[in-house]
Formats: C-alpha cells, sequence, structure tokens
C-alpha cells in the first residue's frame, strides 16, 4: 500500500508545473490571482485553514460560470477552477482528519468538480487526471460485489434486425465483415453511406471487462459524472445530476420503475484514463480533413434510454460494446420530411418518433426513406455527417462513439 505522505508529495510534485501556468488566467481579477499565486509559490499551502480559503475561491469561479450561457465562459475562468481545484486538493490530502477511504473519496469529488467545471493548463493538461491516477495508488475499501450473477439476459435482447426493419417498414443498414482501410475509404467515408463493420474490435478487453457493473464500482466507483435524468432531451422535465459511478449503477442501471438516468455524450475516457486502456481508437478514423483529435464519448445507460431522432456535423462510428440498440437512419435528403424543431437549439433534431410516427400530425413523413439495424456488441455503426439517426437501447448498454471531421 502506498503511504499518503508518499501521495502528497506526488502530488506536490505538480506545483512548479502549474505555477508556470499562472500566466494563463492573467485576466482574472487582481486579487484572485494573487491569493493563488500566494498558495502555489509559498509555504502557506500548509495551513489547515487554506482548504476554507480556497473553496471561497472555488465558490467565486463557480458563480461566474453560472452567469450566462456555458459555451461564453472564459477560459482563463475554467482554468483558474482548475488551479484552485490542485490547490485544494493538496490541503485536503496532507490535513483531512478523516478515515483514508473517506478522505480518498472526498479528494475524487475535489478532483471531478475541477474536471468537470475547469479545462486544461497548456502547461499540465492531465494535471487532474494525473493526481486521479496518484490517489487510485491507495487501496480504498469499496463495496462488497453488488450485482451477483447476472445473466446475459440483461445485457442482450432477441430482436432480430431483419423482422424489425420490415415492421417498420425500413431498409436494413448494410453489415460488412472487417473491411480494407481502402474498401471502406472509397465505398462508404467517400459515398457518405452508412454500414456496419463487424469484427473490428475482437481485441478490445472492454467486449468482456464491462459486461460486469462491479468492474466500473471497483474501477472508478467514488469518481462522480454528470448524468441525463429523463426520457429524452427533448422533455420538458428533463434535468441532469452529479452523482458517482457507484451511485449511478445502483440506482439507475437495473432499475425499471422511476425516471430513467443515462449517462450520455459523455468524456469518460477523458476523465478516468484507465478506461481508455480496455479500447483502442478504430483506424478508420484516420480519414480525416482536420488534424484535431478524435472526441471519443461514451453511453452508458439502463435498457430504454432514448436519443430522439438527429444529426450532428461529424463523421461517427458508434460502436456498441454492452448490450444491444436500434437505429433509424435518414439521408440528409430526407430532412425536410422529417420536421425538424424550430428551436435554434434544437434545429439538429427531428420531432418525429420512426418507431410509431404520426402521420396526422407529421403527414410528409411517409416520404422518407428509413434505414435500420440492430447494433450488436463487437459492431460499429459508420453514420455519415448529417445523417439523422434515432437511438434506442434495447438492454443495459455501453457504447463508444468516436466522432472526428
Amino acid at each position: 500500500m502506498v503511504a499518503l505522505q508518499d501521495i502528497c508529495n506526488k502530488l506536490e510534485g505538480y506545483k512548479a508545473s502549474v505555477a508556470k501556468s499562472l500566466p494563463e488566467i492573467d485576466e482574472l481579477d487582481a486579487a484572485t490571482k494573487s491569493l493563488l499565486q500566494r498558495y502555489i509559490n509559498s509555504t502557506e499551502s500548509t495551513d489547515p485553514s487554506s482548504v476554507i480559503r480556497i473553496q471561497a475561491i472555488l465558490d467565486y469561479m463557480y458563480e461566474k460560470i453560472n452567469i450566462g450561457n456555458w459555451k461564453e465562459v472564459k477560459l482563463f475562468i475554467r482554468k483558474a477552477i482548475t488551479i484552485a481545484t490542485y490547490l485544494k486538493l493538496l490541503a485536503h490530502v496532507r490535513f483531512s482528519n478523516e478515515d483514508k477511504d473517506t478522505m480518498i473519496k472526498q479528494a475524487f469529488k475535489i478532483i471531478d468538480f475541477g474536471i468537470l467545471f475547469g479545462c486544461p493548463l497548456e502547461k499540465e493538461p492531465k494535471l487532474l487526471q494525473n493526481c486521479a491516477s496518484i490517489l487510485s495508488t491507495v487501496n480504498v475499501q469499496q463495496s462488497a460485489r453488488y450485482f451477483k450473477d447476472k445473466s446475459d439476459k440483461e445485457t442482450s435482447s432477441t430482436s432480430n434486425t431483419t423482422t424489425e426493419a420490415c415492421k417498420f417498414n425500413a431498409t436494413p443498414i448494410e453489415i460488412i465483415d472487417c473491411p480494407s482501410m481502402e474498401h471502406f475509404l472509397k465505398n462508404y467515408i467517400l459515398k457518405e453511406r452508412p454500414v456496419i463493420l463487424d469484427n473490428c474490435i475482437n481485441h478490445w478487453p472492454a467486449l468482456e471487462k464491462w459486461k460486469d457493473q462491479n468492474y466500473f464500482i471497483k474501477l472508478a466507483g467514488p469518481r462522480t459524472v454528470s448524468i441525463e435524468i429523463g426520457s429524452k432531451y427533448t422533455d420538458s422535465d428533463w434535468t441532469q445530476r452529479l452523482i458517482t459511478i457507484e451511485e449511478f449503477i445502483k440506482e439507475y442501471i437495473y432499475q425499471t420503475k422511476g425516471p430513467t438516468g443515462y449517462l450520455a455524450q459523455y468524456q469518460l475516457f477523458d476523465q478516468i484514463p484507465e478506461l481508455k486502456n480496455d479500447i483502442t481508437e478504430p483506424e478508420y478514423c484516420c480519414f480525416a480533413d482536420s488534424t484535431d483529435p478524435v472526441d471519443v464519448m461514451a453511453w452508458y445507460g439502463p435498457k430504454g434510454t432514448v436519443s430522439p431522432l438527429h444529426h450532428d456535423p461529424k463523421r461517427n462510428l458508434l460502436t456498441q460494446v454492452v448490450g444491444e440498440k436500434q437505429l433509424f437512419l435518414f439521408s440528409p435528403s430526407d430532412s425536410q420530411h422529417l420536421y425538424p424543431h424550430d428551436h435554434e437549439l434544437l434545429d439538429n433534431t427531428a420531432q418525429v418518433d420512426p418507431r410509431q410516427p404520426d402521420l396526422e400530425k407529421y403527414p410528409n413523413y411517409k416520404n422518407a426513406t428509413p434505414y435500420y439495424c440492430i447494433l450488436k456488441p463487437g459492431q460499429m455503426l459508420y453514420i455519415p455527417p448529417k445523417w439523422w439517426h434515432f437511438v434506442e437501447s434495447l438492454s443495459i448498454s455501453f457504447s463508444v462513439s468516436f466522432w472526428w471531421e
């Protein structure tokens, strides 16, 4: 077991690079910046009361980011949150009076707040993630195995793609076996055609590891994430909640009553890099028009989660790891038949539910051409840019999407 003093020393090791990051928050008001600088460059961080003072800075920054649109929040404010989070973590680990397990779990909450509301520093872009990795070397007492003897029936369905496609008067999406790079580029990327790629990720450890919910609890149970609460994001009662992964699994993954909880479109692998060791970025993502990194998003939830019919601007390889999902796809040329919302925040989302289209309300839908599939574990669905897609989980499901320009 790693000694807490060693943990403190390792965390303190990032102080120099954090100090070099101070010019990144030059726009911050002088008083707040001066206080952060004093804690970084002096021994005052060894004062137990510093936790309270740093929390006051975080509260001040949190108020600032909650004024107006999130996209308009200045980066220097979010970077200040990252720096203040790091300083609070140092003081907490060194001076907490809690038992070791409680102290470590609280430390993860401090880190995750910084990851969720802060942003990377140029000098130390993985600062808080690295701090979390250091803390994970301490043996924290986890819950006993919570889910026992869960059968594969809970993570799979008996639906058949062809049968279901006929029911919806839809065209089954083509399935091809691990195509060559050239074949994929020529026939699907360049032609902007959807396709399911089979037997391309058989080497992923996630295919076996992620079947067991206890794996997530053991690896990342105390980590805080943001989940969606509600049937779909277009509903008026849809909201979000901060919750630990262990709480999310116990409260939502196997529950069939009450509101649906969904870890949707979430950068889980940036927050918890250990999970990224279980997957590999598909080589097909190399066909890019820019040098921007691929966006890797997690989609984790119970049976019945829904993403309404919508489209995205990037190419997408939606990869199914656990459970199954049914998807309806429509070409961009069908947009006029799908009744997109008028509101600018929802103009990429359609009003039609392709499972039960209301033809009296949306008569032009009958002119649309739906494509359909049931995506199974180990399969990747290529969704071209601007293609409409509706997604529903048929079982407990974990998917990973790879988005690129």
